[in-house]
C-alpha cells in the first residue's frame, strides 16, 4: 500500500489538544457548566434555618403586626391602602399596607412565597438590592392600586410579585411546581401570571365582584416594578443572569 505523504493530521490534533488543555478553557467550560445547571435547576424552596436575615425580619414584621392587628382592627383603618379618590386616602399607606394581611390564609401564603423565592434571590443579588426590588415593587403596585383599585387593600403579595418577576431575567428556565404538582418553566408561570392579572383585574373595574376579593392591578403593578428594574440591571451587567 502506499504511504500517504499529505498533511500529518496527527500534528493537527496535538495543537487542538494543547488548545481545549489551557487553563481558559477549563475555565470556560466549568463556567458553562454552572449556568446550564442553573438553567435546567427544579426549583427547591429553602428550610426557615437557612433563611437569610433579611427574609426571616420581612417574616417577623409581617407576622407582629398581623398578631396586632387582630387586637386592633383599627389598624386597617388607617393603614390599608385606599384608592386615590377615596376621602381615607393619605401617602403613608404606600409603604403601611404592604405590611398588613388580611387573614391567616393571606398572611401564611405571602409568607410562604417570600421565604421560598426570597431566599433564592437574595444569594443571587445581595441584600442591597433584594431590598430594592422588595420596596420598588411594593410602591409601583401601590401606585397601580392606587388609581385602579376599587377598595382598601393590603398585603405584601405587590412586593413579592415583584421578586417573582426579577426570576424573570436571573433563571427563566428554572422550573417551579405550579399548584405543588405540575412542573412548568419560571418563564411560562410568569406571563401566565401576569395575563391572568391584566384580564381579571380589568374584569373587576366593570364589577368588582369579577375580581373575586383579589388586588389583581396590585400583582400587575408589582410584577412590572420588578421586571423593569431587573432588566434595567441586567442591561448594565449589574446582576448575574442566565
Amino acid at each position: 500500500m502506499k504511504k500517504n505523504d499529505g498533511y500529518d493530521f496527527s500534528l493537527k490534533k496535538e495543537e487542538i489538544k494543547k488548545i481545549f488543555n489551557t487553563p481558559d478553557y477549563e475555565e470556560y467550560k466549568e463556567k458553562k457548566k454552572k449556568t446550564q445547571k442553573r438553567k435546567e435547576q427544579t426549583y427547591k424552596f429553602t428550610s426557615i434555618a437557612n433563611s437569610t436575615n433579611t427574609v426571616r425580619n420581612l417574616i417577623v414584621v409581617n407576622v407582629v403586626l398581623f398578631i396586632i392587628s387582630m387586637f386592633y382592627q383599627t389598624l386597617f383603618q388607617g393603614f390599608a391602602l385606599y384608592p386615590v379618590s377615596s376621602p381615607d386616602f393619605q401617602s403613608y399607606q404606600i409603604l403601611t399596607s404592604m405590611f398588613l394581611h388580611g387573614g391567616f390564609l393571606h398572611l401564611g401564603f405571602n409568607m410562604f412565597m417570600l421565604w421560598s423565592f426570597g431566599n433564592q434571590l437574595e444569594k443571587i443579588i445581595g441584600q442591597n438590592k433584594f431590598l430594592i426590588v422588595y420596596f420598588l415593587s411594593g410602591i409601583v403596585s401601590a401606585l397601580f392600586w392606587m388609581f385602579l383599585g376599587t377598595g382598601p387593600g393590603v398585603g405584601a403579595s405587590g412586593a413579592l410579585s415583584g421578586l417573582f418577576a426579577a426570576f424573570i431575567f436571573i433563571a427563566p428556565e428554572a422550573k417551579v411546581m405550579l399548584f405543588f404538582i405540575i412542573p412548568m418553566k419560571l418563564k411560562h408561570a410568569f406571563y401566565g401570571f401576569a395575563a391572568f392579572s391584566l384580564i381579571f383585574g380589568l374584569a373587576s373595574l366593570v364589577n368588582p365582584s369579577y375580581g373575586f376579593g383579589i388586588a389583581h392591578f396590585a400583582h400587575l403593578g408589582g410584577l412590572v416594578g420588578g421586571y423593569f428594574l431587573t432588566r434595567y440591571w441586567k442591561e448594565k451587567n449589574l446582576i448575574r443572569t442566565t
